[in-house]
């Protein structure tokens, strides 16, 4: 009798054993997941978070170069005029300009 209650705490010591084998196993198991898991989300908010800061420098882009194009063709149309005026008005505007820097530059 004393040897079949030996047996059964035996037993049960086998068997509480092998209960903390397997939690343990589980806990390693769900931290693993869980670091899976976690790496997983932080790459996806760091991808989420590039793509955000792509787009806002996109539409920066887009809107500097929209704000710029009427300079552009401000400029473009004032060469243009620059090119088209006859040499006499070049030269008249070149005399002018050299007789008021004489002048200034006696004062």
């Amino acid at each position: 009798m004393a040897d079949d209650i030996l047996l059964k705490v035996k037993e049960a010591e086998d068997k509480a054993n092998e209960t903390i084998d397997n939690a343990k196993i589980k806990a390693r198991e769900i931290i693993d997941q869980a670091k899976i898991k976690a790496d997983d989300e932080y790459k996806q908010t760091i991808t989420r978070a590039k793509e955000k800061a792509k787009t806002i420098l996109e539409d920066a882009e887009k809107a500097a170069n929209k704000d710029k194009e009427p300079t552009i063709e401000d400029a473009k149309a004032d060469s243009e005029k620059l090119k088209n005026q006859s040499k006499d008005t070049i030269d008249g505007i070149v005399k002018s300009l050299s007789e008021r820097i004489i002048e200034n530059g006696n004062s």
